[in-house]
Order: C-alpha cells, then sequence, then structure tokens
C-alpha cells in the first residue's frame, strides 16, 4: 500500500507515462497549481479530482483514493444500502391476557433484509404477540419463532392448556458438556425455538 495519496499520484504518472504535474494538468483540465500541491503532497486527498486523475492515468478509483488493492484492480461493487427501519406485512397470532388467540395481518420488523441475517425457509417462521403482560412475557412483545425443531439450546414457544383455554408459555433448553437440561413441562406443546424477542408496538387492527 502507497502511504500518500502523493505517492499514489506519482505511481500513476509513471504508470502511464505522464512525466510530470503539468503533462497531467494538460490531461485533466485541473489547474496547474493545484496539481503540483497534489504531487508535492501539500493537499492529502483530493476527493473531488479522485475520479478524474484515475481516468486519465487508467488506474483504480479507489486505490488511488484509499490505497488499497492494487493499481489497476477492478473497482469495488457498491454496497447495497439496508433500509432503515425495514417492515413487512405477514400473519401475526395475538395473545391476549384474557379470551381466545386471533390472528391479524400487520407490518413486523423485516429481518430478513439484512446481511447479518442467515434467513432459512420464510415459511418455517411464525409470529406471535404479546399485547398486555402475561405470566411469561411483557406486554409489547414480539416473538419470532422458528417451528423447525432442530438440536440445539435455547428459548422455546410453548403452549398449554389450562380451563380449557390456550396459555401460551415458555421453556429453556441448555447444554453442559453432553449432558442436556430442559425446563418444559410435560403439558406444553412446542410451537418452536424463538429466534427473536422484540419491544414493538403492533398495529392491532384486524
Amino acid at each position: 500500500m502507497s502511504n500518500t495519496f502523493a505517492d499514489r499520484l506519482a505511481t500513476a504518472m509513471k504508470l502511464k507515462g505522464i512525466e510530470t504535474p503539468s503533462g497531467l494538468s494538460r490531461e485533466t483540465g485541473i489547474e496547474r497549481s493545484y496539481m503540483y500541491r497534489l504531487a508535492s503532497g501539500k493537499i492529502d486527498n483530493p476527493h473531488k479530482y479522485v475520479e478524474r486523475l484515475a481516468d486519465a492515468t487508467g488506474v483504480s478509483a479507489h486505490w488511488l483514493g484509499t490505497g488499497i488493492g492494487d493499481p489497476y484492480d477492478p473497482e469495488p461493487e457498491p454496497t447495497r444500502p439496508r433500509p432503515l427501519n425495514a417492515v413487512m406485512l405477514t400473519h401475526v397470532t395475538v395473545v391476549p391476557p384474557e379470551g381466545d388467540w386471533y390472528e391479524v395481518t400487520a407490518r413486523v420488523p423485516d429481518v430478513f433484509t439484512s446481511e447479518q441475517h442467515k434467513p432459512r425457509d420464510k415459511k418455517l417462521y411464525e409470529y406471535y404477540y404479546v399485547p398486555e403482560t402475561i405470566e411469561c412475557f411483557t406486554g409489547f412483545t414480539l416473538l419470532v419463532v422458528e417451528r423447525e425443531l432442530r438440536p440445539g439450546p435455547g428459548l422455546f414457544l410453548a403452549q398449554r392448556e389450562e380451563n380449557g383455554k390456550k396459555q401460551l408459555c415458555s421453556f429453556m433448553i441448555s447444554y453442559k458438556g453432553l449432558d442436556q437440561t430442559s425446563t418444559r413441562q410435560p403439558d406444553m406443546q412446542t410451537i418452536g425455538r424463538v429466534r427473536i424477542m422484540d419491544y414493538w408496538e403492533l398495529d392491532m387492527r384486524r
């Protein structure tokens, strides 16, 4: 890596066969006095002229501007911006403190837009929402649950029957060496592993 912009500019000029800053000034249309200041290191990085200087000398603008890579490396592809506050519409099961569970179509965080998220099949994910505090979750809790039960530790969502009504509950699985410990009770029916638990104000319109 060349240490300074002046070093890289000198390398670029040599590769192109341009002998003097005046010659490069004629090639680019950049003012001669400014070009001499670039060549002498008095200007660290002329951001507005990097593309023009790279075009004139035939080198990579990325290398010329940053010193990363080699003079003839291809330009890196622009990074796709991640949508801010990305949401998506999907079915959500609402679990009120009393009464029957019901479904709504609502906007939830779209984790699949994140490059850090390693999506599996979207169809394996279900969404549960707790609008008010219940025994195992506080109010305004959104749960993203993976239905596929693969081995491993974690927090799991479950349901149980109590007085003829479905109740939402949870249990933990942990490992110490090869020994597995589970807090699951016999009356719990496993829904899936909780992948994301977030504080979220859901639009409750059905």
